[in-house]
């Protein structure tokens, strides 16, 4: 056993013995975080054990095999299936044993396929470990020369299991009503395992790939809160505004001495609720002993201004690596026709290498990474995954969740909290009652708002009247109806529904003659992060003079400013204008949209936001969340015509409306194909259970297991249809490209992260058009990173799919 190879270098001069690689990934995936120890420790012990063959030793020295002729992941599989199972922890243990072994190198399989045709234990028979390409009498007679007695750590391991059933059942997972949720989190605590394993096999490797030790990240709490808090010192208290924020602050403060749970903090827009979550995130993380803070944002438009804000009240330099900063990739997933075994090993060796493990102490991401990660069936995924536990995590505008993950998210948060001792904190203006849906599934704690309701902050913090219409009005109209209020309040902001919409009124603002008058702003999601990120500093810098005027009681004389955008300006981004023009939508939307009007109090007297139908709004069609809120605002106009809806009652009343119209069919479950839902696939998935029996003489399925991650990973996307990103030519991106082209692996790294910032994602549809035009160029085969040509990228739009369209040319240093 001690001759035997796991690993060795490209150019042969170092290798690895088998025994040391299993010895480290079992001791690696143990230890990196102080709870089932002994299931990750095995896990790691026997995933690499089919590597104990002559067969497989030959090919890695000599070469002389087929890459994928030579399997060595199905034998670890074959020893876990082999361990006596005496109750029900034992069963539990073997399954997920079998299944994170013998998958990782690929996807969690589906332990139960949707049709009830495919059961993953029926491939573990004693048939196929007899099979020659296995060589699994030979695995096992090395496996006897290991310092391990195989059965009684097994034994061991089964106590895990019995500890997370007991921490579930005692954490309201128990009753007939709660199975659901009871397998789900089984099938959540089986992704945990598989991710430990995971990222324990691919550090080690790393590090003899590379000849370096393993460098862990401690985060050193007592340094960032002192940074932080000489921040917040310097803060000038003296505005009703500021006093109200610092309150809201202290209040966070001192909750943070709260126990591990779920909490939530709701903040009128204006109230401070970044910083003050984060100072509560510090404090907390530091008393509890938490191993790293997870701030989730809704939008790609704010997460480089969250960064920035935190890396500047942390002291914190732009590669500093405390702070992560993962919100989308240049990357893509599928690879190139054509590719050779060689070239597909060599790239998956790569995406590994460069795959995020979230073990920095402070990351900032994305729901939409956040969803897609735990929901996943993918290794380098879920690789991250289980450095979520032990950590407090800080979902902000939590209202933008999408509806059709509601019971998914509570699910995967309630696992978090309870059994993997994250503290959750739900963040915003407009709290929607997650823990109130048809299924009751998030487990919140009993006194769970870190601000109480009674402090009166909505109120107090009020700064504008919403004027609201539910007649029509054309996008000319819109259009019309904003460059005038600008010319009038100095500033005015105009949020839409649709993409094509705020396309439209820029046009029609910027061919009217007054425009040139004016400051003009078009923000969209066909930017690049780091563009819109310049259009919104821009317009935080030509909005000071304007609201100091406000301040002053005085007429501003500059340039209005004017700014045209989708939702992606109205939740986190800290601008405040004049006034504000709202396309008809749900409440929740409308409020947020009014947060950025007179924001910080600028004017005493309160400022006007203005709601509006647009009329001939066919795009909703495909938007449903937007379009059924539009319709229950209307609803509520209706029904209260004279209603104050910024009141709390409002918008319970609308959120009472809007949770009962879209629970119906499934639809906070993530409805699939085939009248299926993610949820009941990857909990019990009762309807596969009772299908199984057709396909197996009647024979009862009689197994723990049933998820059916593969499917659901393969199905899940968080936004429907989009298909892949695109590099865009803006700023100094090319300096970026070329190192992806060129560098090194770890040079390659850096600017695959660097790349986030000049990325745009685009729905099949527009991917398919520019292909079809010549407009994209693959410039990384390993990564599938693909550019868009200049002429498709414009300063005032973003990517345009027609460059023969007849574009407004706005000098990039004055109207853009």
């Amino acid at each position: 056993m001690d001759a035997l190879l796991a690993h060795i270098n490209d150019d042969h001069s170092r290798k690895q013995t088998l025994k040391e690689h299993l010895s480290n990934t079992a001791q690696f995936s143990k230890h990196f975080e102080d709870r089932f120890e002994d299931i990750a420790f095995l896990a790691g012990y026997l995933h690499d054990v089919g590597k104990a063959t002559e067969c497989f030793q030959s090919y890695l020295i000599h070469g002389d095999a087929k890459r994928g002729d030579i399997v060595h992941a199905l034998q670890g599989a074959f020893v876990s299936a082999h361990f006596p199972v005496k109750d029900q922890y034992q069963m539990l243990t073997q399954e997920i044993l079998e299944g994170v072994i013998a998958k990782h190198h690929g996807d969690l399989p589906d332990y139960l396929s949707p049709d009830g045709s495919s059961c993953f234990f029926d491939t573990m028979t004693d048939a196929r470990q007899r099979d020659e390409r296995y060589h699994f009498d030979e695995v096992k007679q090395n496996l006897r020369k290991l310092d391990l007695d195989l059965e009684s750590s097994f034994n061991v391991a089964a106590t895990d299991s019995k500890t997370f059933i007991d921490a579930a059942m005692s954490n309201g997972y128990g009753g007939a009503h709660r199975q659901n949720s009871l397998y789900f989190a089984m099938g959540l605590y089986t992704k945990y395992i598989y991710s430990r394993l995971i990222d324990a096999d691919r550090l080690d490797t790393a590090c003899f790939n590379q000849g370096e030790k393993e460098q862990s990240r401690k985060p050193d709490w007592t340094d960032l809160i002192e940074r932080f808090e000489s921040h917040l010192g310097g803060f000038d208290n003296t505005s009703k505004v500021n006093q109200i924020r610092a309150r809201i602050s202290q209040q966070c403060l001192d909750s943070s001495a709260r126990p591990t749970g779920i909490y939530r903090l709701s903040v009128p827009t204006g109230g401070g609720k970044t910083l003050a979550s984060f100072r509560f995130a510090l404090h907390h993380a530091q008393q509890t002993g938490k191993s790293h803070i997870i701030y989730v944002i809704p939008y790609l438009s704010i997460t480089t201004q969250t960064s920035r804000d935190l890396r500047k009240f942390l002291d914190l330099a732009d590669d500093d690596d405390t702070l992560l900063e993962h919100y989308s990739s240049a990357a893509n997933q599928g690879e190139q026709k054509g590719m050779s075994e060689q070239e597909r090993d060599e790239r998956e060796k790569k995406r590994q290498e460069a795959a995020q493990r979230w073990d920095n102490p402070v990351v900032v991401t994305t729901m939409v990474q956040f969803l897609e990660t735990v929901m996943s069936s993918h290794g380098t995924d879920l690789r991250k995954f289980h450095n979520m536990a032990d950590s407090v995590i800080v979902f902000d505008e939590i209202q933008a969740l999408p509806i059709n993950t509601i019971h998914l998210f509570d699910e995967v948060v309630s696992f978090l909290a309870k059994i993997l001792n994250s503290t959750i904190l739900l963040c915003t203006a407009t709290q929607p009652p997650l823990e109130s849906t048809e299924r009751k599934n998030l487990l919140i704690s009993k006194e769970p708002d870190l601000i109480s309701e009674s402090e009166g902050y909505r109120e107090r913090l009020r700064r504008t009247n919403i004027v609201a219409s539910a007649d029509e009005k054309s996008v000319e109209e819109v259009a019309d109806r904003v460059l005038q209020l600008a010319l009038e309040d100095g500033s005015c902001l105009a949020i839409v529904n649709l993409k094509s919409e705020a396309r439209r009124i820029y046009e029609r603002v910027m061919e009217d003659q007054r425009a040139q008058e004016c400051e003009v702003i078009h923000l969209s999601t066909s930017m690049c992060g780091r563009h819109r990120r310049d259009q919104i500093e821009r317009m935080e810098t030509l909005l000071n003079p304007v609201n100091d005027c406000i301040r002053k009681g005085e007429t501003y004389k500059g340039k209005p400013v004017i700014c045209i955008s989708t939702q992606l300006i109205e939740a986190g981004v800290d601008v405040s204008f004049a006034c504000v023009v709202r396309a008809m939508a749900g409440l929740d939307s409308i409020l947020q949209a009014a947060g950025r009007c007179n924001r910080s109090g600028e004017s005493e007297t309160p400022k006007n936001v203005y709601v509006y139908p647009i009329a001939n709004e066919s795009g909703l069609s495909k938007l449903q969340d937007i379009a059924i809120g539009k319709e229950i605002t209307l609803g509520l106009l209706h029904d209260y015509p004279k209603a104050d809806l910024q009141s709390k009652d409002m918008l319970d009343a609308f959120y009472r409306e809007y949770f009962h119209e879209r629970s119906k069919g499934g639809r906070m479950d993530y409805p699939m194909p085939g009248k299926k839902t993610a949820y009941d696939l990857l909990s019990v998935n009762r309807s596969a259970r009772a299908l199984y029996s057709e396909h197996a003489d009647n024979q009862s399925y009689t197994h723990c297991l049933a998820q059916s991650f593969k499917t659901v990973s393969d199905h899940f996307h968080v936004i429907p249809d989009m298909t892949k990103s695109v590099v865009v030519y803006y700023q100094d991106s090319d300096k970026w490209i070329d190192l992806l082209r060129h560098g090194d692996i770890r040079q390659q790294i850096k600017a695959l992260r660097k790349l986030q910032d000049y990325s745009v994602s685009l729905f099949d549809y527009e991917f398919q058009k520019l292909d079809k035009q010549g407009a994209l160029d693959l410039v990384n085969k390993d990564f599938n990173v693909w550019q868009l040509n200049k002429d498709h990228y414009k300063e005032g739009y973003g990517v345009v799919l027609d460059i023969e369209m007849p574009l407004l040319m706005v000098d990039k240093e004055s109207r853009c």
